[in-house]
């Protein structure tokens, strides 16, 4: 809890700081007559002209518009999380774009954070901004992020304000849904009637009213939307598939299994390199013991599409069964890499659990099996959202898709489920925008720290780095605005980089040293000041932290000495005298310690590290009564440290003050266990 005072150092680095703006990169954004080149280009011409207002906003301007690109790539290629993240950086630099709240909220949600969605939602319906498309929007995401976490009734309600402030496809529908998770299938039943009214008898709309009722366990009715699907068009792709998953989950094996599968091979007659037919006609074929037929099924679908992970699951109960123990334990380890979404179908990623567990224990080793058993019995009792699309185990749930009137487009295969992979073109616009993205975010922090905005200016050199961790200048920017916003952990890395590029830039070891004498990491902080021990004399500040690092790694009478030097050339300095102070009071020179401590309280009388100094001197010494002022003086100032409440409540003990003894003994607990759970910030 030391109280720096504004030495040359600190003037000094500062100034460096507010020094280091970098010349602008002509770094490559897009094509010349793109706007985002255009707002880039503005922003450098901007920025060299001084202006730095203006160029701030083209910065923000360009950086909000690129991200927003590349999050838009993302989304459509099925890489949500990666969208959701540039969704939210676009949006915290054009904080009025109810537009970009609205696609992270949406993104979130696709990415699997329903919770997260749900607040983006509300915090748009919070606002007075967005206009009556924009609110049904963001109560039909809300809608649905509500579904997703169970709370089918409030979603009922979100979903009915969507509907009633534009009753699109998209927003009747997933009202239709909630109806039936609520088996309210008259009302799901009226809204696909009015649907069907409106866009037509196609039989797009009756595989999405067919997927909608299957998901939703409405089995012989999604049976009856597929087959009208098929008698309008027989041709359709994934009704024969969404056929046989809803026949398989009908029961009734004798006559609906052998259905199902003539559905799945007419399912191949149309989309013959279809992978999730192939591998449910090899589930068909494990459970009927065809082991021939399922292991050529099952391996045609993990080449057609080796990230699907039941595929695996299927391969590894047919090499289970059939005694291949060693290929059975590769294929379910591979079902459970590749299961990056637990949620989506959590009875599979259990059974895959299970079965390896068993796969285990054949092979002799109990303990890795119980432990696998474990985890297929904590996904068995884990309440996570609704598991949709558990027909069989075959039909997942898709996404809502619409064509350019706003009614239901030609569904791709049920099941089938983007990849969260970008496709070359995508990831060549990335490269060739992350030069641009990191240079502005530079640029932004540098005009950031000349404002003295110090952890704003950090906040955007991070994010600089995120793109371009090598930027020519950035470990320095960094390092200089985490030390000036006083994030003295954040600044040490980046300043270690620095330094040991240039060693002899004083003024970075400096801050180096700074940052690691207030993080207490004193070896590093002498590490990094030595061999210029003796021109720390010319700063006095440094001259401190060296000598205060010497008594804290115990090379105590060094110490010591320097401070006393340091007290004869600076004796307004008060962190000095309580340095010296404490340690008189370790080598019991109790006298002297009390006179250093009082004269650091003189100078500075709101170190609180300075008043408990002397209150526990005064414990230690057998004046309780004179501990407990100091003590109380200590705590009226930092009233987060335990070590204070500690010592105050022995001095009320100790003065025959028991109750106000037991609530500070009370308290320094509570405040202890919070400190080690990081609730609390730390002090010196």
């Amino acid at each position: 809890m030391i109280r720096f005072f504004q030495s040359a150092v600190w003037r000094g680095i500062a100034v460096l700081l507010l020094c280091a703006i970098a010349d602008a990169q002509a770094a490559p954004a897009a094509s010349a007559s793109s706007p985002l080149q255009q707002h880039y280009d503005a922003a450098q011409l901007l920025q060299k002209a001084g202006k730095s207002v203006d160029a701030a906003r083209e910065y923000r301007v360009f950086l909000s518009a690129a991200q927003q690109e590349l999050a838009e790539g993302y989304s459509a290629a099925g890489n949500y999380a990666r969208a959701a993240a540039l969704f939210e950086q676009a949006a915290e630099l054009a904080p009025d774009s109810v537009i970009l709240h609205l696609d992270e909220a949406r993104a979130t949600l696709l990415a699997g954070d329903p919770s997260r969605a749900a607040a983006l939602a509300q915090s748009v319906l919070g606002t007075s901004q967005p206009d009556a498309h924009a609110r049904a929007e963001a109560h039909q995401i809300l809608g649905r992020a509500l579904l997703r976490q169970n709370r089918d009734r409030e979603a009922r309600d979100e979903l009915e304000k969507a509907v009633d402030l534009d009753p699109d496809f998209a927003n009747s529908y997933d009202l239709a849904i909630v109806c039936l998770d609520l088996d309210d299938d008259a009302c799901a039943g009226g809204i696909f009637d009015r649907l069907e009214r409106a866009y037509g008898d196609t039989p797009a709309l009756h595989m999405q009213f067919g997927m909608a009722y299957g998901n939703s366990d409405f089995v012989p009715k999604a049976i009856a939307e597929f087959n009208r699907v098929i008698a309008e068009n027989p041709r359709y792709p994934g009704a024969h598939y969404c056929l046989a998953a809803a026949l398989l989950s009908a029961g009734d094996d004798a006559k609906n299994v052998p259905a199902a599968e003539a559905e799945l091979k007419k399912e191949l007659e149309i989309s013959p390199r279809d992978a999730l037919t192939y591998a449910a006609l090899g589930k068909l074929a494990v459970a009927d013991h065809r082991n021939a037929a399922a292991e050529k099924y099952l391996k045609t679908a993990a080449s057609l599409d080796p990230r699907n992970p039941d595929t695996f699951l299927y391969l590894g109960q047919l090499y289970f069964d059939t005694g291949r123990i060693a290929e059975a334990e590769a294929a379910l380890r591979k079902s459970i890499e590749l299961t990056d979404d637990p949620s989506r179908n959590r009875f599979q990623i259990q059974k895959t659990y299970f079965l390896l567990g068993r796969v285990l224990m054949q092979q002799h080793r109990p303990a890795e099996a119980h432990a696998e058993m474990e985890l297929a019995r904590s996904f068995a009792n884990r309440d996570l959202s609704h598991d949709k699309g558990e027909l069989a185990g075959l039909l997942n749930n898709s996404t809502m898709t619409s064509d350019a009137t706003g009614g239901p487009a030609a569904a791709p295969l049920a099941g089938s489920q983007k990849r969260a992979s970008a496709p070359e073109s995508l990831r060549a616009l990335e490269k060739r925008l992350a030069p641009a993205i990191a240079d502005s975010y530079n640029n932004l922090g540098v005009i950031a720290a000349t404002e003295t905005q110090y952890a704003q200016a950090l906040t955007y050199f991070n994010r600089a780095a995120e793109w371009d961790p090598s930027l020519d200048g950035l470990d320095l920017n960094r390092g200089r605005a985490a030390f000036m916003a006083s994030k003295f952990s954040d600044a040490i890395p980046p300043l270690l980089r620095y330094v040991n590029a240039h060693p002899r830039d004083a003024g970075v070891r400096g801050a180096l040293a700074m940052s690691q004498f207030m993080t207490r990491d004193y070896n590093g902080c002498l590490q990094t000041l030595g061999g210029i021990e003796d021109q720390l004399a010319s700063i006095p500040q440094m001259a401190y932290v060296f000598a205060e690092s010497l008594v804290k790694t115990g090379r105590t009478a060094e110490g010591k000495r320097r401070l006393e030097e340091l007290e004869s050339a600076h004796p307004e300095i008060p962190d000095v005298h309580r340095a010296l102070g404490e340690v008189l009071a370790a080598d019991h020179d109790s006298l002297k310690a009390a006179r250093e401590l009082h004269a650091a309280l003189v100078l500075n009388g709101s170190d609180a590290q300075a008043h408990y100094d002397l209150g526990r001197l005064s414990l230690e010494s057998g004046q309780a009564a004179a501990a407990v002022p100091e003590l109380q003086a200590a705590i009226r100032l930092a009233p987060d440290e335990p070590a204070f409440h500690r010592e105050l409540a022995i001095a009320y003990r100790l003065t025959s003050r028991s109750e106000d003894a037991q609530k500070e003994a009370a308290l320094s607990e509570r405040l202890a266990a919070a400190a080690q759970a990081g609730q609390q910030p730390g002090g010196r």
